[in-house]
C-alpha cells in the first residue's frame, strides 16, 4: 500500500532548492521518454538508474513514473532511507518488488495501462512475472533510461574530477614505495588502504594489478605472483566518490625492461595519446576506437588487441557512451568516458594505458592527467 507522503522533503539529506530543482528535471526528462514510446508508465528497475532519477542509494527498489504518477517502491528495510534521501517520489510500501510495483500503477492507471520495462536489467524469471502480472501492453524499452546518465551535470562531474584526483594521489603513494618483492595481491591492498586514508569507502570495482606473464590477463585477479625485476605491471583501479566512478591504468616497469617491451610501451602509448585526441562532440566513438587501433595494427599488433577502446564511467564504472570497434555512441559534451588501448602478449606481458576524460566543447579533458611516459620503479 502507498505510505500517502512525499519521500525527503525538509528532512532529507538531498534537501534543498537546488537538490530540489535537479530531481525535477530528471524527472521531466524520463517522462518526455512516455511519449516517444506511446507508454502511460516506465517501470524502473537498473539500480544506477534508480539512484540517478530519485536520489536512493540502498538496495532493492524499482520506480514506477508516469505523466502524473512517480512511485519508489520498495520493502520496509528501507522505509527510513527512501524519507532521508529521496525527493519528488512518494514512498509505495511493498513486500515483492515486481509484484508490488505492478500492483501500484495498475491502481493508479488501470489494468490495461501501456508499461515500459528495462529489458537489459530483468531476469528471463523477472519478465515472465511481469508478464503474468499486467495484462496491458508491456514494451521494452532497452537503456533509454539508461541512456539519460550519459550527459553528467555540474555535481556529477565534480564527483567524478574528485574520485580521479583521489586514484592518482592513491596510485602515486603506492608506485612511490616500490614493487620490486611485493605480490601483485599485497600492492592491490596498499592502493586500496592509501584510497580509505583519504576518505574513499568504496572502490570503484576490485583492483586489477597484474605482473609479467599475467599482464596479458586483461582482467586479472591479483595473486600471490612477487613483482620481478623486469616485469611490465599493468595497474587498473578507481575510486567512487558520493557514487561516482574513477577509473584509470597504468603499466610500469619494475626496476627497468627489455628494449622490445618498451618500443610495445611506445606503440600503446602512441594509440592512446591517438585516441584521445580523436574525441570531440559529434564523433562516433567507434571513430575513437579506429584512430587508436590503427596505431596497433600499423605497428603489427593488431591481433593482441581484442576489446574496446573505451566505456562510459559514472555511477557505474562501466556504463554508456560505448567506444568499440563496431558498436559506438555519438560523443556529446558532458559525456565522461574511457580511452585505454592495450597489447596483450599470452605468456609473456601486458601493457594497457587509460586515462578517464570528460567531452568538451572543444575536444576533451583528460581528468587522470598524470604523467604516461614509462615509468621505471623499484
Amino acid at each position: 500500500m502507498s505510505s500517502g507522503h512525499v519521500a525527503g522533503g525538509a528532512n532529507s539529506a538531498r534537501g534543498g532548492g537546488d537538490a530540489l530543482a535537479f530531481a525535477q528535471r530528471r524527472l521531466a526528462r524520463a517522462r518526455e521518454l512516455l511519449d516517444e514510446f506511446r507508454l502511460d508508465a516506465f517501470l524502473v528497475s537498473a539500480p544506477a538508474d534508480v539512484r540517478y532519477l530519485s536520489g536512493f542509494r540502498g538496495e532493492d527498489a524499482w520506480l514506477v513514473i508516469g505523466h502524473h504518477l512517480a512511485l519508489i517502491c520498495t520493502d520496509s528495510r528501507f522505509w527510513e532511507q527512501v524519507a532521508e534521501e529521496v525527493l519528488e517520489f512518494q514512498l509505495e510500501r511493498i513486500e515483492r518488488l515486481d509484484e508490488g510495483a505492478v500492483a501500484a500503477l495498475q491502481r493508479e492507471l488501470g489494468v490495461q495501462s501501456a508499461v515500459g520495462f528495462q529489458g537489459h536489467d530483468l531476469s528471463y524469471a523477472s519478465y515472465r512475472r511481469l508478464r503474468r502480472l499486467h495484462r496491458g501492453r508491456l514494451r521494452n524499452a532497452g537503456d533509454s533510461v539508461s541512456r539519460l546518465r550519459m550527459v553528467k551535470d555540474a555535481g556529477e562531474l565534480a564527483a567524478v574530477r574528485r574520485a580521479c584526483t583521489i586514484i592518482e594521489d592513491g596510485l602515486e603513494q603506492v608506485l612511490s614505495s616500490g614493487l620490486i618483492g611485493r605480490t601483485e595481491a599485497e600492492v592491490a591492498w596498499e592502493l586500496r588502504a592509501a584510497l580509505h586514508e583519504r576518505g574513499v569507502q568504496d572502490l570503484a570495482f576490485e583492483t586489477i594489478v597484474a605482473a609479467g606473464e599475467r599482464g596479458a590477463l586483461a582482467h586479472a585477479i591479483p595473486g600471490d605472483r612477487a613483482i620481478k625485476p623486469g616485469d611490465l605491471v599493468v595497474i587498473d583501479a578507481g575510486a567512487r566518490v558520493d557514487g561516482y566512478c574513477s577509473d584509470i591504468t597504468r603499466t610500469v616497469a619494475a626496476g627497468g625492461i627489455a628494449k622490445a617491451a618498451a618500443e610495445v610501451y611506445q606503440v600503446v602509448l602512441e594509440a592512446q595519446q591517438a585516441g584521445v585526441a580523436a574525441v570531440r562532440p559529434g564523433v562516433n566513438g567507434t571513430v575513437v576506437d579506429a584512430a587508436a587501433r590503427e596505431v596497433i595494427q600499423t605497428a603489427g599488433f593488431g591481433e593482441f588487441f581484442g576489446h574496446g577502446t573505451g566505456h562510459g564511467v559514472g555511477l557505474c564504472v562501466h556504463e554508456l557512451p560505448r567506444l568499440g570497434r563496431t558498436v559506438g555512441d555519438v560523443l556529446t559534451a558532458g559525456m565522461v568516458h574511457t580511452v585505454e588501448p592495450g597489447i596483450y602478449r599470452e605468456g609473456s606481458y601486458g601493457v594497457r594505458i587509460e586515462d578517464t576524460v570528460v567531452v568538451t566543447d572543444a575536444g576533451c579533458e583528460r581528468l587522470t592527467p598524470s604523467g604516461k611516459e614509462l615509468r621505471i620503479v623499484g
